[in-house]
């Protein structure tokens, strides 16, 4: 069951300001940061950059290109910058359990041996 878009909205806002905060702390050298806020070390594989451009495409509605242009100068090709964009949008989407690309591929259930096919338990 999905949840209703406002709800995704904000859990991702609160996703970014998490990872912002957790980020700002490395950042500043503090070495106690975990210590004091043992649920800081959970660091998850997502940036801050990959939940706003989420927030940019779905909650304010603007294109890929837009997105990246903002959030990735750095890269030499718009094409770039906007496929940037489109990666960080799919990861963000592969965290509600839909995304454009499957991550892991399925294990199939068979396998063929012999010229028979063999299911696998």
């Amino acid at each position: 069951m999905s949840w209703p878009k406002e709800d995704e909205i904000r859990w991702v806002e609160w996703r970014a300001r998490e990872r912002e905060l957790i980020e700002g702390e490395r950042k500043a050298g503090k070495p106690d940061y975990q210590r004091q806020h043992p649920e800081w070390a959970k660091s998850g594989e997502l940036s801050r950059g990959d939940y706003l451009a989420w927030l940019l495409i779905v909650r304010d509605g603007l294109s890929f290109q837009t997105v990246g242009n903002m959030l990735f100068a750095g890269d030499a090709t718009p094409e770039g910058r906007k496929a940037k964009a489109r990666r960080a949008w799919a990861r963000v989407e592969w965290e509600f359990g839909r995304g454009p690309l499957k991550r892991k591929r399925k294990p199939l259930g068979f396998a063929i041996a012999g010229g028979q096919i063999v299911l696998k338990p």
